[in-house]
């Protein structure tokens, strides 16, 4: 496997590269990219990881966000071959959604979807193209090499973790952790996030 070159990371809904647990792991010794030099990439310049500027935040669609991270991305399938995705929440619809316009034969190194969900306990209006607009699982899948979803037993926005475990299992053949009280994955540091990432990055050395 090549090495990674560069994490990016897609917030959730409202979120920023402020926000949360984006700018911790930024600082951390991985989001830094102490690991050795790299050759210059489109984005993440000076580290390893980073976060996404989402068009307008409070007010994410499909088509501008997966638009956004299609840009982001570029069009250099070796690029592609040494990134790591993270989408958070709304993010990681992002993601998969963005990995199934990929052409074929392109792929990312992996994904990691934190809080990630396919259904929403009380859906608001503009967050239902996300649970109703259909998209293909599969070539989001393929698009892929490894797949890990981080999830909580009491995540407010769905609370049958289960079920949405079960269905990143069967669509996508994630390999997913149910953690107890992370509940949406917000706090400003999130150790659990930067562990699974390290697993990630590691995996098909």
């Amino acid at each position: 496997m090549s090495a990674i070159e560069r994490v990016l990371v897609v917030p959730r809904w409202a979120g920023t590269p402020s926000s949360d647990w984006y700018p911790w792991l930024g600082r951390t010794q991985l989001g830094r990219g102490t690991s050795g030099p790299r050759r210059p990439s489109s984005v993440g310049r000076g580290g390893l990881v980073h976060t996404l500027q989402m068009p307008d935040p409070e007010l994410p669609t499909i088509e501008r966000w997966t638009g956004a991270l299609s840009r982001a991305l570029g069009e250099d399938p070796d690029e592609l071959e040494r990134t790591v995705l993270i989408g958070h929440s709304v993010g990681a619809q992002t993601v998969l959604r963005t990995l199934a316009t990929l052409p074929e034969g392109w792929v990312v190194a992996g994904i990691l979807l934190v809080a990630g969900w396919w259904s929403i306990d009380r859906p608001w209006d503009a967050i239902r193209p996300w649970t109703q607009e259909p998209f293909d699982y599969g070539r989001a899948k393929a698009a892929a090499r490894r797949r890990r979803v981080l999830l909580s037993d009491d995540d407010p926005f769905t609370k049958d973790s289960q079920a949405e475990k079960q269905l990143f299992e069967t669509l996508l053949s994630a390999q997913v952790q149910i953690h107890p009280g992370r509940q949406h994955y917000n706090q400003k540091e999130e150790p659990l996030v930067l562990s699974a990432l390290r697993e990630l990055l590691t995996e098909g050395r």
